[in-house]
């Protein structure tokens, strides 16, 4: 009977309720459904209720994913743009929990955006909430947002943003997460990608060296993997939920100049002692 039921379970089929509304091109039920996650997973994090929290988020996080993107399709920028404004990381002291949401569909837009009809036509404000996200990232306990900011290295050349210089000011502090954005830069503009990846090697607040495996590796050496993992046959699983090589039908392929580059950073850096006489590019990846 529905006076035995929690408040938090009747909640929950409100949100069900929702999502089905909003999957037949309801936008008033879309912005409730993401209130409403918003709301279930907030509560649950005040209370200390880790087990409900991830409940709710493995339940519905694919599928409001793919309801807001498809909506966003449909709808245009503007759609994701509001949502940006209601859940926008300077909103509150910490990350609104619809972020990774968030980040995942302004990601899908800004490679489709920037595939289709080329970087200027990529909103600001989609690179803008990437940045926000930047200056106030910790890094401990947002493993998530961390991987969701990953293909901000595809708003890189914007006339607008300096994606570069958003890269090149964080990489003293977090070169891992530096070294994946990177790599989505090379998928988005790979002459421009290398060009910072040699401002990068050069700086002296990248010559450091980091714990790697059961030793140390030095900050331009790990860098280098971004090149390489573009190369590689590894398939980047980020924006989640979604194939973007295949429904895009993009091919990544290291352009000769590029590569000579890359070689050339090699041995200035001293990496190549490591590495066979007949090395290629994939066998920089870590």
């Amino acid at each position: 009977m529905t006076a035995d039921r929690r408040p938090e379970e009747i909640e929950i089929d409100r949100l069900d309720q929702q999502l089905a509304t909003a999957e037949n091109g309801d936008m008033n039920a879309l912005t409730k459904a993401v209130a409403t996650y918003e709301t279930q997973l907030a509560t649950a994090h005040e209370k200390g209720e880790s087990d409900r929290y991830r409940g709710i988020s493995r339940a519905y996080q694919e599928q409001l994913i793919t309801v807001l993107d498809d909506a966003t399709q449909t709808e245009g920028w503007e759609l994701v743009g509001d949502f940006l404004d209601a859940y926008h990381p300077d909103t509150a002291d910490k990350f609104p929990h619809v972020t990774t949401i968030l980040q995942n569909v302004t990601s899908r837009y800004l490679i489709r955006t920037r595939l289709s009809a080329g970087i200027d036509s990529v909103p600001v404000s989609a690179l803008t909430f990437f940045r926000s996200i930047l200056d106030q990232f910790e890094g401990d306990g947002y493993d998530f947002i961390r991987e969701a900011l990953h293909p901000y290295g595809w708003g890189i050349g914007h006339p607008d943003h300096s994606v570069a210089d958003d890269i090149h000011q964080y990489a003293s502090s977090s070169l891992p997460l530096v070294n994946a954005i990177l790599e989505h830069a090379f998928y988005a503009d790979q002459h421009s990608a290398v060009e910072l990846l040699e401002e990068l090697v050069n700086d002296e607040s990248v010559q450091q060296t980091l714990p790697y495996r059961s030793g140390k590796i030095s900050g331009p050496r790990y860098l280098l993997d971004a090149p390489a993992g573009a190369v590689s046959d590894f398939d980047p699983t980020v924006p989640r939920y979604w194939e973007w090589q295949e429904e895009l039908d993009y091919e990544f392929v290291l352009d000769e100049g590029v590569e000579t580059q890359i070689r050339e950073i090699v041995v200035e850096q001293g990496v190549g002692d490591e590495l066979s006489s007949d090395w290629e590019i994939a066998d920089l990846t870590l």
